[in-house]
Protein backbone atom coordinates (compact mmCIF):
# COMPACT_ATOMS: atom_id res chain seq x y z
CA UNK A 1 0.00 0.00 0.00
CA UNK A 2 1.26 3.40 -0.96
CA UNK A 3 1.11 6.00 1.69
CA UNK A 4 1.55 9.63 1.04
CA UNK A 5 3.18 11.72 3.56
CA UNK A 6 2.02 15.16 4.43
CA UNK A 7 5.28 16.51 3.08
CA UNK A 8 4.39 15.59 -0.52
CA UNK A 9 0.96 17.20 -0.49
CA UNK A 10 0.60 20.64 -2.00
CA UNK A 11 -0.41 23.23 0.53
CA UNK A 12 -4.03 24.22 0.36
CA UNK A 13 -4.66 27.64 -1.14
CA UNK A 14 -6.22 30.19 1.12
CA UNK A 15 -9.30 31.92 -0.15
CA UNK A 16 -8.50 35.60 -0.71
CA UNK A 17 -10.71 38.54 -1.49
CA UNK A 18 -10.67 40.08 -4.95
CA UNK A 19 -7.83 42.54 -5.41
CA UNK A 20 -8.87 46.01 -4.31
CA UNK A 21 -8.93 48.81 -6.85
CA UNK A 22 -6.63 51.76 -6.46
CA UNK A 23 -8.09 54.34 -4.15
CA UNK A 24 -9.42 57.39 -5.97
CA UNK A 25 -9.59 55.71 -9.38
CA UNK A 26 -13.21 55.16 -10.43
CA UNK A 27 -14.23 52.07 -12.27
CA UNK A 28 -14.81 52.21 -16.02
CA UNK A 29 -18.54 51.69 -15.53
CA UNK A 30 -18.85 54.64 -13.15
CA UNK A 31 -16.86 56.86 -15.46
CA UNK A 32 -19.06 55.89 -18.42
CA UNK A 33 -22.24 56.62 -16.47
CA UNK A 34 -20.90 60.00 -15.35
CA UNK A 35 -19.84 60.91 -18.89
CA UNK A 36 -23.25 59.92 -20.29
CA UNK A 37 -25.07 61.96 -17.64
CA UNK A 38 -23.05 65.16 -17.93
CA UNK A 39 -21.78 65.07 -21.50
CA UNK A 40 -18.14 65.33 -22.34
CA UNK A 41 -16.08 67.01 -19.76
CA UNK A 42 -14.26 69.46 -22.02
CA UNK A 43 -17.36 70.99 -23.57
CA UNK A 44 -18.93 71.85 -20.24
CA UNK A 45 -15.75 73.48 -18.99
CA UNK A 46 -14.99 75.37 -22.17
CA UNK A 47 -18.54 76.69 -22.36
CA UNK A 48 -18.17 78.26 -18.94
CA UNK A 49 -14.85 79.90 -19.82
CA UNK A 50 -15.90 81.44 -23.12
CA UNK A 51 -16.34 85.17 -23.03
CA UNK A 52 -18.93 86.92 -25.15
CA UNK A 53 -17.70 87.80 -28.61
CA UNK A 54 -16.88 91.42 -29.23
CA UNK A 55 -18.30 92.92 -32.40
CA UNK A 56 -15.89 92.52 -35.26
CA UNK A 57 -14.32 95.61 -36.80
CA UNK A 58 -14.93 96.52 -40.42
CA UNK A 59 -12.06 94.96 -42.42
CA UNK A 60 -11.64 98.05 -44.63
CA UNK A 61 -11.34 100.38 -41.64
CA UNK A 62 -9.01 97.97 -39.91
CA UNK A 63 -6.84 97.74 -43.01
CA UNK A 64 -6.67 101.54 -43.29
CA UNK A 65 -5.69 101.91 -39.63
CA UNK A 66 -3.13 99.13 -39.94
CA UNK A 67 -1.47 100.68 -42.98
CA UNK A 68 -1.51 104.13 -41.34
CA UNK A 69 0.27 102.70 -38.28
CA UNK A 70 2.81 100.79 -40.39
CA UNK A 71 3.60 103.90 -42.44
CA UNK A 72 4.02 105.98 -39.27
CA UNK A 73 6.35 103.35 -37.79
CA UNK A 74 8.37 103.17 -41.00
CA UNK A 75 8.67 106.98 -41.05
CA UNK A 76 9.80 106.95 -37.40
CA UNK A 77 12.38 104.24 -38.05
CA UNK A 78 13.83 106.15 -41.01
CA UNK A 79 13.89 109.40 -39.03
CA UNK A 80 15.61 107.96 -35.95
CA UNK A 81 17.66 105.25 -37.64
CA UNK A 82 16.43 102.66 -35.14
CA UNK A 83 15.49 99.26 -36.55
CA UNK A 84 13.82 98.10 -33.34
CA UNK A 85 12.08 100.90 -31.41
CA UNK A 86 11.12 100.42 -27.77
CA UNK A 87 7.50 100.04 -26.71
CA UNK A 88 7.56 103.58 -25.33
CA UNK A 89 8.57 104.85 -28.77
CA UNK A 90 5.82 102.77 -30.40
CA UNK A 91 3.31 104.34 -28.01
CA UNK A 92 4.62 107.80 -28.93
CA UNK A 93 4.12 107.03 -32.62
CA UNK A 94 0.56 105.88 -31.89
CA UNK A 95 -0.19 109.09 -30.00
CA UNK A 96 1.30 111.18 -32.81
CA UNK A 97 -1.11 109.66 -35.32
CA UNK A 98 -4.04 110.47 -33.03
CA UNK A 99 -4.59 107.38 -30.89
CA UNK A 100 -5.89 107.85 -27.34
CA UNK A 101 -6.61 105.39 -24.59
CA UNK A 102 -10.39 104.82 -24.42
CA UNK A 103 -10.68 106.36 -20.94
CA UNK A 104 -8.84 109.44 -22.16
CA UNK A 105 -11.17 109.71 -25.13
CA UNK A 106 -14.14 109.89 -22.75
CA UNK A 107 -12.42 112.60 -20.66
CA UNK A 108 -11.51 114.52 -23.82
CA UNK A 109 -15.10 114.45 -25.08
CA UNK A 110 -16.49 115.54 -21.72
CA UNK A 111 -14.06 118.48 -21.52
CA UNK A 112 -14.84 119.48 -25.10
CA UNK A 113 -18.57 119.39 -24.40
CA UNK A 114 -18.14 121.49 -21.25
CA UNK A 115 -16.09 124.08 -23.14
CA UNK A 116 -18.58 124.27 -26.01
CA UNK A 117 -21.54 124.72 -23.66
CA UNK A 118 -19.64 127.40 -21.72
CA UNK A 119 -18.79 129.20 -24.97
CA UNK A 120 -22.40 128.93 -26.11
CA UNK A 121 -23.53 130.42 -22.79
CA UNK A 122 -21.14 133.39 -23.16
CA UNK A 123 -22.23 134.09 -26.74
CA UNK A 124 -25.89 133.94 -25.69
CA UNK A 125 -25.20 136.50 -22.94
CA UNK A 126 -23.48 138.81 -25.43
CA UNK A 127 -26.39 138.52 -27.85
CA UNK A 128 -28.93 139.40 -25.16
CA UNK A 129 -26.76 142.32 -24.00
CA UNK A 130 -26.66 143.72 -27.58
CA UNK A 131 -30.45 143.37 -27.92
CA UNK A 132 -30.97 145.27 -24.68
CA UNK A 133 -28.66 148.11 -25.77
Amino acid sequence: MVTTSSKNKAPAKKATAAPSKAAGKPSAKKAAKKKAATGTRTTSRSAKRRSPKAPEADPEVLEYERTEFLRAMDKYKRKTGKTFPSWTEVLDVLRNIGWMHPTRVQEFLENRLAKSTAAAGKSAKKATAKKQA
